[in-house]
């Protein structure tokens, strides 16, 4: 009988963390606030960013552009136009890799600037590559929602 209660409690318990976890409330990373060290040396890391951008490498750029969107959403207020034009290029190159077109891609709604935008739209519109293509499209409903 003992062994059955806590069992029963074991799973009540699962289940409220569980359903706890679900809530609009929670969240899968803390926003974190940047360093004196961190905002001191965002100039440098943009131009790594966007040396390692024009790599040969595509997993090089792909990891880049995974870098990209984590420190856009660490710092939110930075505007990152360093990098506007280089995430362009990359989501345009028709010869580019498609992993590393469709996280440019999103890198660059998650921009909300609309040079970026623009190019967004004009990839929806123009690419042969119908991953790429779904994506932006995709992307642009979700903001015309907003």
């Amino acid at each position: 009988m003992i062994r059955y209660l806590i069992v029963i409690s074991l799973l009540a318990l699962s289940f409220s963390v569980t359903a706890n976890a679900q809530t609009p409330n929670a969240k899968n990373r803390p926003k974190l606030e940047p360093t004196r060290f961190q905002r001191q040396h965002m100039p440098q890391t943009l131009v790594m960013h966007v040396e390692l951008l024009k790599d040969s490498n595509p997993e090089k750029r792909a990891t880049a552009i995974q870098n990209i969107r984590d420190m856009e959403y660490s710092y939110p207020d930075e505007p990152f136009s360093e990098l506007l034009t280089p995430l362009m290029e990359r989501l345009k190159d028709e010869n580019e890799t498609t992993h590393v077109r469709v996280l440019s891609a999103i890198a660059l709604d998650a921009l909300h600037n609309d040079t970026g935008d623009q190019s967004i739209d004009e990839v929806s519109k123009k690419t042969s590559n119908q991953t790429v293509k779904d994506l932006c499209a995709a992307l642009l409903i979700k903001s015309q929602n907003k």
